[in-house]
């Protein structure tokens, strides 16, 4: 059923370094050594109960983005380069909604590590109110993903450019070689924000399945290039 009020993916951005400032090169640098290993590392950070958990976010495309980046409003812990998965892939690797409630709640099921991780504080009169960032989690020190279930996030056409030159460079022998073989290019499949916007409510989470260039990169930022 089509829905106007969630997505069918959910994406799991990088971390920003130091608060409220994104460092660029080294967010970067992180989403390819994440995309080089394929595994999202969890964390403890304010979840309750200290499990490792690997986090996404399910809020709708139109909150992610405003003047070419994350919304600050909301998205003022994060970079702008994200991991986007179908929400079926990640509710079969045990990935669940998280359960918005007041501490008094997970108190009672604090020992229960069935659900206990789920768990997030909200909390009318202390104005604790996370419930904007529509998470799920996977309970997990490691998510193993394939690259053919990911789409890659970037901030705008300049760093989707540069990833694609770096991954070129990289595949290649020499860069003298004209590799007749190679179609890291020519098959990239880029959409723009708007774009992205448009497709959000069929989007399966399938990639093609090239095997030199098998990801669909989207670029947040929302003119047409």
């Amino acid at each position: 059923m089509s829905r106007i009020d969630h997505s069918s993916n959910l994406i799991h951005f990088t971390k920003v370094f130091e608060s409220g400032i994104i460092d660029y090169e080294k967010s970067y640098t992180v989403f390819k050594e994440i995309l080089k290993s394929r595994i999202l590392k969890g964390g403890k950070g304010m979840i309750l109960g200290q499990h490792k958990c690997v986090c996404f976010t399910e809020a709708p495309v139109n909150c992610l983005s405003i003047n070419k980046s994350l919304n600050p409003k909301y998205f003022n812990r994060y970079a702008p380069f994200g991991f986007q998965f179908s929400k079926k892939t990640i509710f079969e690797n045990d990935g669940r909604p998280v359960i918005y409630s007041k501490k008094e709640e997970y108190e009672r099921e604090k020992n229960n590590p069935n659900i206990n991780w789920r768990y997030v504080t909200y909390d009318f009169e202390q104005k604790i109110d996370f419930t904007w960032e529509r998470e799920w989690r996977i309970k997990t020190e490691n998510f193993n993903f394939n690259k053919y279930d990911v789409k890659l996030i970037f901030p705008n056409m300049n760093w989707i450019e540069r990833f694609i030159d770096e991954h070129e460079k990289e595949n290649h022998k020499s860069s003298d070689i004209d590799c007749e073989e190679c179609f890291c290019t020519r098959d990239a499949i880029i959409w723009t924000y708007n774009q992205f916007i448009e497709k959000c409510g069929t989007l399966s989470g399938d990639c093609p399945t090239q095997d030199k260039f098998p990801w669909v990169l989207i670029s947040l930022e929302e003119e047409e290039y």
